[in-house]
């Protein structure tokens, strides 16, 4: 269940057939009381629309946030992206994330996706989310641009701090697509933030071999290091499965 403080019909139409989609459903509480009913009741994720004039929003995210019960159910408000002070007053109720409108509805899917998947304490144990696995079969088929726009949705969506086992992935194929656009030194850079953000998932984590992937992306710096030219039978692959 997903709760919607969205007065737009047409965004909240958007946001109902994603979690619709997705297996889920929306309630849409009038009140602060209703709100806090829904998330005991069992709401994954709560997205607010901070133009909608009809709700005290950020009274009611600092009630959410400063009760115990219910402080770890992630809230996502978004807005107009030049409206800095809106943006402020989210993040300063308490907010997880303030997104530009379009931002958060071309990412609406992975948003609501990975609200109603099922959480452990272990994130590495659980599986790929299917836009991760989607992206790094681009990866694989030397789709660099193509995988940095899959999996970056990915990472947006996901607030975990496992969210940077994707982002060290694509940054790694951004690597590639900078060497194929003769740009070695733009390759090194992100081989290197790529290499900071994997190493928390070694040796292995939601199926990815990361030790191998950290291991062929070395290869590939020394390769860097010896010519500018380097072919892309070089560019290391993501293995991941069961």
């Amino acid at each position: 269940m997903i709760v919607s403080l969205v007065s737009n019909l047409m965004f909240a139409t958007r946001i109902e057939n994603a979690a619709r989609s997705a297996g889920g459903s929306i309630v849409n509480p009038i009140d602060l009381v209703a709100l806090q009913q829904s998330l005991h009741d069992g709401a994954r994720m709560i997205v607010i629309d901070a133009s909608a004039p009809e709700y005290d929003w950020p009274n009611w995210v600092r009630a959410i946030k400063d009760d115990p019960a219910t402080d770890n159910i992630p809230i996502i408000v978004f807005g107009s992206h030049v409206d800095t002070a809106l943006r402020r007053k989210a993040l300063e109720a308490g907010a997880d994330r303030y997104l530009a409108r379009s931002n958060f509805f071309d990412g609406l899917t992975e948003f609501i996706a990975n609200a109603l998947r099922d959480r452990t304490d272990d994130p590495c144990s659980e599986p790929l989310p299917a836009g991760a696995v989607h992206g790094l079969e681009e990866f694989n088929a030397g789709k660099f641009f193509e995988q940095h726009e899959t999996l970056e949705l990915v990472w947006r969506a996901e607030l975990r701090p496992i969210r940077d086992l994707y982002r060290g992935i694509l940054q790694i194929g951004v690597a590639c697509l900078q060497i194929e656009r003769g740009n070695p030194r733009g390759a090194l850079k992100m081989i290197d933030r790529a290499t900071r953000w994997l190493q928390p998932f070694r040796p292995n984590c939601q199926g990815v071999e990361v030790d191998r992937l950290l291991e062929d992306t070395e290869k590939l710096r020394s390769a860097i290091s010896q010519s500018d030219l380097v072919e892309p039978t070089r560019f290391p692959k993501v293995y991941f499965g069961d």
